[in-house]
């Protein structure tokens, strides 16, 4: 294609203030030169020419904030809670299943390792496990509101808990165990995984997937050893709060004498 031609495709960018112009061009196709937007615009390069450079750096610099922190996009949210206190899954009462069973949920296989009930619907599924512990993972998008909303799909619109006290302490007792976190760049990226970091820090960086080639994708997840950790630190604590009682108050006598 001419520069003439091109010109001629550009046409509609002859109103307006430079500044405008510069970035619809940009926007358009940001491979584009000062010297040549210039020339597309009728500008002396000479006299516009370290202007338009100054345009294309803020053009740049505004393109990455956008497609920064503001632009992630997380799915494949993972999470859990233990619902023990209120209701125990017990695989020997067979009152207990067939309730459950009733409202959607299902039970895994018998030869499984870990038996456990199982809720799958179209945001994602839920494993619930004989100790009290729900297994959440919620598809895209995976906000914290799909998230809430999976967990009352499985438990408070099947009627297994119908206290609203309940749900609301449950729902604010959802620990977020990891997720996906997706940052486009707008242009297509080699394929590439770094998962040296996933088993110490349950972090691994995906760039060019299939699922999302232009993108860098960010998989972290809290690690399984922090999180027993964690688990054996509270028993820990509780064990040492029961055997170490406080030491009684001291026994204040009237004085008498003023």
């Amino acid at each position: 294609m001419s520069l003439a031609d091109e010109r001629n495709s550009y046409a509609g960018y002859s109103d307006g203030n430079i500044k405008q112009q510069v970035f619809e061009l940009l926007d358009k196709n940001p491979l584009l030169t000062s010297k040549y937007i210039c020339q597309l615009l009728g500008l002396r390069y000479e006299q516009h020419g370290q202007y338009v450079r100054n345009l294309r750096s803020q053009w740049k610099r505004n393109t990455i904030e956008r497609r920064g922190v503001r632009s992630v996009c997380f799915h494949c949210r993972r999470g859990w809670v233990f619902v023990g206190g209120v209701l125990g899954l017990d695989f020997g009462d067979g009152g207990f299943l067939e309730r459950i069973i009733r409202v959607g949920w299902r039970l895994s296989k018998a030869g499984a390792r870990c038996r456990f009930a199982f809720w799958r619907d179209e945001l994602g599924r839920m494993e619930w496990f004989t100790t009290g512990r729900v297994n959440l993972f919620v598809r895209k998008p995976g906000t914290i509101g799909h998230v809430y909303q999976l967990f009352c799909n499985g438990f408070v619109k099947t009627g297994l808990i119908s206290d609203i006290r309940v749900v609301e302490a449950l729902l604010k007792s959802i620990k977020l165990k990891g997720a996906h976190a997706v940052f486009d760049v707008g242009q297509k990226l080699p394929r590439l995984t770094i998962d040296l970091f996933q088993k110490s820090n349950g972090v691994r960086i995906k760039l060019g997937d299939l699922s999302h080639p232009t993108a860098v994708e960010v998989e972290f997840a809290y690690p399984d050893w922090a999180e027993r950790s964690e688990r054996l630190l509270e028993r820990l604590t509780e064990v040492l709060g029961r055997l170490v009682e406080p030491a009684p108050s001291p026994v204040k006598f009237p004085d008498y004498v003023r």
